[in-house]
């Protein structure tokens, strides 16, 4: 059936299955992304709760789509040397290989969770706010849809 316009012509319907597509997209993809934030938020704890701070050498820098990481390498209080990737530093710390850096490591996986100590480590929460708009969208469009 054909929705009358103000003109008087009528329209075609969308595809009912391209707009549940749509939907089912932003729902898988804002399920993902406050997945990816809750994961984040827990590193971020967990660091913040049991985290040992040192200081390492940056050993090499790369820009991406997501910022600045940075390779350093840092000796644990066990006294293993180890080789880290910590994602966004801080706009207070110097990026550069060479530079000197303090960070934040979990003494239980040394190479896994690393921050650095000027970071506020608050990208989650951009990360969760763009899921739950996702899922807002997709509830609006289920709406819209049915």
């Amino acid at each position: 059936m054909r929705r009358p316009t103000l003109s008087g012509r009528s329209r075609p319907r969308r595809s009912a299955t391209k707009e549940w597509a749509g939907v089912a997209c932003a729902t898988v993809a804002g399920v993902a992304f406050v997945f990816i934030a809750l994961q984040m938020y827990y590193d971020h704890r967990i660091l913040q709760e049991r985290g040992l701070v040192t200081t390492g050498d940056v050993v090499a820098v790369s820009y991406d789509k997501s910022g600045t990481n940075a390779a350093v390498r840092f000796t644990t209080a066990d006294g293993k040397t180890v080789q880290a990737n910590v994602s966004n530093p801080g706009d207070e710390t110097e990026v550069k290989v060479g530079a000197r850096i303090q960070i934040r490591y979990d003494p239980k996986d040394p190479t896994g969770r690393v921050g650095d100590v000027n970071g506020g480590g608050g990208a989650f929460w951009s990360v969760g706010l763009g899921g739950v708009v996702l899922l807002v969208a997709a509830a609006y469009g289920a709406t819209r849809v049915a």
